[in-house]
C-alpha cells in the first residue's frame, strides 16, 4: 500500500511528509467529500486483467496532503489468492491516520462487504528495515480477508492524511505514474486542492497528457492510465532520463522556500555545552593542530567512526535531527543527526560550514524537479576553509588528509540557510589521492615458454578501504583467504594463488592487499615471434563506446559517473642472459577522453620494462555533440596499448641443458608447492602443477600429481589427463584404464573419443569402432570422429578403409581447407593414398585457415616421397609462423640429417629423451 518512511542513503524520501496529530488506531469511514468515487460497474469482473481498478486521488489542504487509495484485483490464479489474501496498509502514527473506507469481495454480479461482516484490520508494529539500521515507528494494519475463492475481485479502498508542523504548513506531493506494459481494467491518478490554495504542479520526464479543470471552487488534474509505453533509455544516460513519469504537486514556491525552512533545525550554535562529553572532544581537535584542514578532517573522522549509523524516523525524526549531545550519548545517529554533529564540532573550531540537501542517486534530476523537500534523501556538511569547499559526510567512511578534498557524487546539492539560497551545481575534482593504487610484479626470467610469477599489491583508500579494514578486523584467517582469491580472481584473471595478505592502517584510512601466485604464460604468436600485451594495465580496458543510434538517444549526454582516480605501475623482468626484446605501442602518452585524463609513461631498460597508467575521471556529462569525437579519442588511447616483442631467437625449451633447465624451473616448483600447501586437500593444486610439469618434460612428475588429484577427487577430465601424460610416456597399455574410467565417469562424446583412441592404440579395433558408432551423432563433432575412426583401421592394418571415409567427408563437405589438411596428415603418417597425396597437401597449404599445420603435414609428406629438401623448405615455412610446432622442428631435423647436415640432432635427442610417446610416433612414420 502506500508508506511514509523517511532514510539517509537509503533511496527514499530523506524529507517525507508527517502529520502533528495522528492516531494508532485504523479508522474507518466513508471516502472524504473531495473524492470522487469509481462506480463499481467499471469494473469488470469478468476481465482477466490482474489490476482490474486503479484509483489513486491526492488532495492538498490546509497544510495537510490526503491520499485516498481504490484498488481492485483479480485472484484468477491460486497464488494471486494467496497473495493478496492478507491485506497490509502502513502509516506513520504519529504524523498521520489511516482511515479504511471499503473491503469488498466482487464475484460476478454480487458485492460482499467484508467490512460489513464484522472483519476489522489488526494493528502491529515491526521495523521491516533493522537491517539497514532504520527505525522508521511505522504501523502495520493487517486483514485475513475471508472468504476469498479463485476468481474473486478484491476491492479495497483507504485514505492516509499527511501533515508536518516542520514544513509551516507547506505541502509536498509525488507520485509515480505507471506506463505500459502495465496493464488496468479503469486507472486513473488525480490532484486536487481548493482554488485559495497556492499549489504548483508538475509531470515529467515525459510528456504527460493532464486533464485540468477548475469547478465548485476545485482545482482538479486528472491522468489517465496506463501512460504509453515510456521509450527506452541508454544505461549511460544521466538519471533525470531514466527516472520514470512523475506527477508533484506543492505549496512551496521556490528553492529558497525549501532552503530557509530548515534552517533552524541546523543551527550549530549553543549546541556543545561548556564542560560536555563533547567540549572535551572540540579541545582534544584543538590540540591536536592549528591547522583548520587538519581539524576539519579530524571532527570528521570522529563522527564517521565514533558514531554507528541508524536512522530514527519516529517522532518527527523525518526531519528533525536528535541533538548532538544525545547523539554523542548514544552513539548512533542518522545522516541528519551526523550532520548536526559535525556542523556544531566545526562551529566550535571556527571553521565556516553549513548543511547541504542531496540526492544521493538522481542529483542530476534535482533541477527538473518542482521545489520540494523529498527531491532530497540525504544531507551532509559543506566547510570553506582557505576559500576552498569541502565537502564532509558524517555517514561516509575514511575521511583523511589525503582525500578531504575530494568531492562526493552528487551533481547538485541544496544548501540550508537562513535567508534560503537556489540548487547550486557541485564543481567535482579528481581525486588527490588514488582511491586504487595497484602496484604488479611480473617475473619472467624463466623464459617466454613458462609461466609467469606475479606479486601484487593494491592499496584502497577512502571509503572502499576503511570498509576493507572493517572486515580485516572482523574475518577468520580462512575468510580473508577468500577475500584474497576475490580480489585476485578479479583483478589478475587466470591468477593462482602462492600467498596472500590483508592489512589496514587505521591512521591512514588504507587498506593492503597483498598477493603472490603464478599464471600462464602471456606471450602469443605474432609472425615467427612473440608478443605479450599487458591485459591488466588500465589502457587494455579503455573503451567509450556510448550507443546513441536511435534517433530519440541522438540528444543524450553521456553520464561517466564521480570523480576517479586509479594508478597502476607495473614492472616485468625478463630473462637475465636474453636481449633484443622490444618494447612498442606508444611508452608516452598523455591524452583525454569524455571526462577521463590518460597518462602513461613506460621504459624498457636493459631486462627490466616499468609502466606507470594513471587515470583520472573526473565524471560528470559528455555532451550529446561530442560525443563522436571522444570515441575516436578512446579509440587512439586503445590502440597505443604498450608491447613487449620477443626476439626471434629467444631461449626455448629443448634449448636448454638439463641442469640450467632445471634451475629455471626451481622458483617454479617452488611456487606449485606453495599453491597446494595453501589447500592440500583439494585436487587443483595438484592438477595445475601436473599441466606444468606436463608442459616442462617431466611427465614422471606430472603423472604423480595426477595421481594425487585422482585421490581427492576422481573427475573424468582428471583420468582423460592422465591418460594424455602416459601416452606422452609411450605408456599405451597403461594408459587404457584411465579412459575406461573416464568415460565410466561421464560417458560424453569426449570421453567417448579418448577412449576409442586408446582401444585403437592398444589393438582393440572392434570395440573402438564400436564406441565411434555409438557416439557419432553426425553433428558439429562429425569430423573429429571421422578422423578418429581413419586412425582406429590404420592401427588396425586397414588404412585404406580409413582414406576413404576421410575422402567421403571432404566430398560432403568441398571447400573446408582443414580436412584436406586431415587427408595430407592422414597419408603421410600411414603412407595410405601416396599417389594424390602432394596434391592433397597443396590444396591443404592453399586453403587451409591454418598454413603452419598444412606446411607441417606437407613437410611430412615430402620426407615420405624421399624429398628432405623440400621437407626442409615446408618445416622452415611452418616454423617461421608457429615456432612452437615441435613436430615441424621434428621433420626439419630428419630432412637435415637426410641431407648430411647433423645440426638438429640435439632436437630428436631431446624429443626421444622427454617426449618418448611422440618419438614412437615419428618411429612409427618412418623417421629414425
Amino acid at each position: 500500500m502506500m508508506r511514509f518512511v523517511s532514510l539517509c542513503l537509503a533511496g527514499v524520501s530523506l524529507l517525507a511528509a508527517g502529520t502533528a496529530m495522528a492516531g494508532e488506531e485504523v479508522l474507518y469511514a466513508p471516502a472524504p467529500d473531495w473524492v470522487e468515487e469509481v462506480d463499481a460497474d467499471v469494473i469488470d469482473t469478468s476481465s482477466s486483467t490482474p489490476l482490474a481498478l486503479y484509483d489513486m486521488q491526492q488532495r492538498i489542504e490546509d497544510g495537510t496532503l490526503s491520499i485516498y487509495v481504490d484498488r481492485a484485483f483479480k485472484l484468477d490464479a491460486p497464488q494471486a489468492l494467496t497473495q493478496a489474501g492478507t491485506s497490509t496498509a502502513s502509516w506513520l502514527p504519529d504524523k498521520g491516520d489511516l482511515t479504511i473506507h471499503r473491503v469488498e469481495i466482487l464475484r460476478g454480479d454480487k458485492r460482499i462487504d467484508v467490512l460489513e461482516g464484522g472483519a476489522k484490520y489488526t494493528v502491529l508494529r515491526r521495523e521491516t528495515q533493522l537491517e539497514k539500521r532504520t527505525l522508521d515507528g511505522a504501523l502495520t494494519a493487517t486483514l485475513a480477508v475471508p472468504g476469498l475463492e479463485l476468481g474473486d475481485v478484491l476491492r479495497i479502498a483507504f485514505t492516509q492524511s499527511v501533515k508536518d508542523p516542520t514544513l509551516k504548513g507547506e505541502v509536498q506531493m509525488t507520485n509515480v505514474l505507471f506506463a505500459a506494459p502495465t496493464e488496468a481494467g479503469f486507472a486513473r491518478d488525480i490532484v486536487s486542492w481548493p482554488e485559495d490554495e497556492d499549489v504548483r504542479w508538475k509531470t515529467g520526464p515525459v510528456d504527460v497528457a493532464v486533464e485540468e479543470t477548475s469547478k465548485g471552487g476545485e482545482h482538479r488534474l486528472t491522468v489517465a492510465l496506463p501512460l504509453p509505453e515510456p521509450e527506452d533509455m541508454p544505461s549511460d544516460s544521466p538519471v533525470r532520463y531514466r527516472r520514470p513519469a512523475l506527477i508533484q504537486a506543492g505549496t512551496f514556491s521556490s528553492w529558497e522556500d525549501v532552503s530557509s525552512i530548515f534552517a533552524p533545525l541546523y543551527d550549530p550554535a549553543g549546541r556543545i555545552a561548556q564542560g560536555s562529553a563533547l567540549a572535551g572532544e572540540v579541545a582534544t581537535i584543538r590540540a591536536a593542530s592549528a591547522d583548520p584542514l587538519e581539524r576539519a578532517a579530524l571532527a570528521t573522522r570522529l563522527v564517521q567512526d565514533k558514531v554507528s549509523y541508524l536512522m530514527n524516523g519516529m517522532a518527527s525524526g523525518n526531519y528533525e535531527p536528535q541533538a548532538p549531545d544525545q547523539t554523542w550519548q548514544l552513539r548512533y545517529g542518522d545522516c541528519k543527526a551526523k550532520t548536526l554533529l559535525l556542523l556544531s564540532l566545526l562551529h566550535e573550531l571556527g571553521i565556516s560550514s553549513e548543511a547541504v540537501l542531496v540526492h544521493s542517486s538522481a542529483s542530476d534530476a534535482i533541477p527538473d524537479l518542482l521545489p520540494m523537500p523529498s527531491a532530497f534523501d540525504h544531507v551532509l556538511v559543506k566547510a570553506n576553509i582557505g576559500g576552498t569547499d569541502y565537502w564532509l559526510d558524517g555517514t561516509s567512511a575514511g575521511t583523511r588528509m589525503s582525500n578531504i578534498a575530494d568531492t562526493p557524487p552528487f551533481r547538485h546539492v541544496l544548501p540550508i540557510r537562513a535567508e534560503g539560497t537556489g540548487v547550486m551545481a557541485l564543481a567535482p575534482r579528481v581525486p588527490a589521492t588514488p582511491q586504487a593504487f595497484v602496484k604488479l610484479t611480473f617475473d619472467e626470467r624463466g623464459g617466454i615458454d613458462l609461466p609467469v610469477l606475479v606479486t601484487a599489491r593494491a592499496t584502497l583508500s577512502g571509503p572502499v578501504g576503511v570498509g576493507l579494514g572493517a572486515v580485516i578486523k572482523q574475518v577468520g584467517e580462512d575468510q580473508k583467504d577468500e577475500l584474497i582469491d576475490q580480489f585476485a580472481s578479479s583483478t589478475l584473471e587466470g591468477l593462482v594463488v602462492t600467498e596472500g595478505s590483508l592489512s589496514f592502517d587505521e591512521e591512514q584510512g588504507i587498506a593492503h592487499v597483498d598477493v603472490s601466485g603464478i599464471r600462464t604464460t602471456a606471450w602469443s604468436r605474432q609472425g615467427s615471434r612473440k608478443r605479450q600485451d599487458f591485459a591488466d594495465l588500465p589502457s587494455q580496458d579503455v573503451d567509450f563506446s556510448p550507443d546513441r543510434a536511435r534517433p530519440a538517444w541522438r540528444e543524450i549526454p553521456v553520464d561517466t559517473g564521480a570523480p576517479t582516480l586509479q594508478v597502476t605501475e607495473l614492472t616485468v623482468l625478463l630473462p637475465e642472459d636474453e636481449d633484443g626484446y622490444l618494447l612498442r605501442g606508444r611508452p608516452e602518452l598523455d591524452m583525454s577522453y569524455g571526462t577521463t585524463h590518460f597518462v602513461r609513461s613506460a621504459q624498457l631498460e636493459g631486462q627490466t620494462l616499468t609502466v606507470t597508467e594513471r587515470v583520472e575521471g573526473l565524471g560528470g556529462e559528455v555532451p550529446s555533440e561530442a560525443i563522436a569525437a571522444e570515441k575516436g579519442k578512446a579509440a587512439r588511447i586503445s590502440n597505443s596499448a604498450i608491447f613487449l616483442l620477443a626476439p626471434g631467437d629467444a631461449v626455448r625449451q629443448w634449448q636448454l641443458p638439463m641442469p640450467a633447465y632445471e634451475g629455471r624451473l626451481k622458483p617454479y616448483e617452488e611456487a606449485y608447492a606453495k599453491v597446494i600447501a595453501r589447500e592440500p586437500d583439494k585436487a587443483f593444486g595438484y592438477i595445475n602443477r601436473a599441466l606444468f610439469r606436463w608442459r616442462t618434460a617431466n611427465l614422471e612428475g606430472a603423472l604423480a600429481d595426477y595421481d594425487k588429484a585422482l585421490e581427492l577427487d576422481p573427475a573424468a577430465e582428471t583420468y582423460r589427463s592422465r591418460g594424455s601424460v602416459l601416452f606422452a610416456m609411450d605408456r599405451f597399455e597403461d594408459a587404457l584404464p584411465s579412459y575406461r574410467q573416464a568415460f565410466e565417469i561421464d560417458p560424453s562424446s569426449a570421453s567417448a573419443l579418448g577412449l576409442a583412441g586408446a582401444l585403437g592404440r592398444n589393438g582393440k579395433v572392434e570395440e573402438a569402432l564400436a564406441l565411434l558408432d555409438e557416439y557419432d551423432d553426425y553433428g558439429t563433432q562429425h569430423p573429429q570422429f571421422v578422423d578418429l575412426r581413419a586412425e582406429v583401421l590404420a592401427y588396425g592394418g586397414r588404412a585404406e578403409e580409413g582414406l576413404a571415409a576421410i575422402n567421403e567427408l571432404i566430398e560432403e563437405r568441398p571447400g573446408q581447407g582443414y580436412l584436406y589438411n586431415n587427408s595430407c596428415w592422414y597419408r603421410a603418417r600411414f603412407k595410405v593414398g601416396t599417389e594424390g597425396m602432394i596434391e592433397t597437401c597443396d590444396k591443404a597449404v592453399e586453403q587451409s585457415s591454418s598454413a603452419a599445420a598444412a606446411l607441417d603435414s606437407r613437410a611430412l609428406a615430402w620426407l615420405q616421397l624421399g624429398e628432405p629438401a623440400k621437407a626442409l623448405a615446408d618445416a622452415d615455412a611452418a616454423i617461421n609462423l608457429a615456432p612452437d610446432q615441435t613436430s615441424s622442428r621434428y621433420f626439419r631435423a630428419v630432412a637435415q640429417q637426410r641431407l648430411g647436415d647433423d645440426s638438429g640432432k640435439d632436437f630428436i635427442a631431446y624429443m626421444d629423451r622427454f617426449w618418448p610417446g611422440q618419438a614412437r610416433d615419428f618411429a612409427f612414420y618412418g623417421l629414425k
